[in-house]
């Protein structure tokens, strides 16, 4: 008997890696993806680079899939999308853009509006 022809069709599509996933730096082939998945390669500044190539992934890729059974999109989306829980950067490091104390309070007040009175 034949199987639905639902469960047949390729499901194709592609995920835009963010700054903070998970993986980022990393090889395509370290990625372990759910059953009946597979990757067809990434997308980078208009070039497609095939999976056989296994490259290195970096924010602003698209990673693209197909999941051969329609079951298994969600999953592997899922599993693709994969972030960090705290925003992450290879790049950049968030404490350098902390304010300091002197730069978050202005001792002198001196950027509060004249017009304000006290009333006591």
């Amino acid at each position: 008997m034949l199987k639905s022809k639902k469960a047949l069709e390729p499901n194709l599509f592609g995920v835009l890696i963010q700054e903070n996933s998970i993986y980022c730096g990393i090889h395509l082939t370290e990625i372990q993806l759910p059953d009946k998945c597979a990757f067809l390669g990434i997308l980078r500044e208009s070039q497609i680079i095939y999976a056989t190539d296994n490259p290195i992934i970096f924010a602003g890729d698209y990673i693209l899939a197909i999941a051969t059974h329609c079951m298994m999109v969600p999953a592997l989306k899922v599993t693709i999308k994969k972030i960090h829980s705290l925003y992450y950067s290879l790049n950049s490091c968030l404490l350098e853009a902390r304010l300091t104390d002197s730069q978050s309070v202005n001792s002198d007040y001196s950027d509060l509006p004249t017009t304000l009175k006290s009333t006591y």
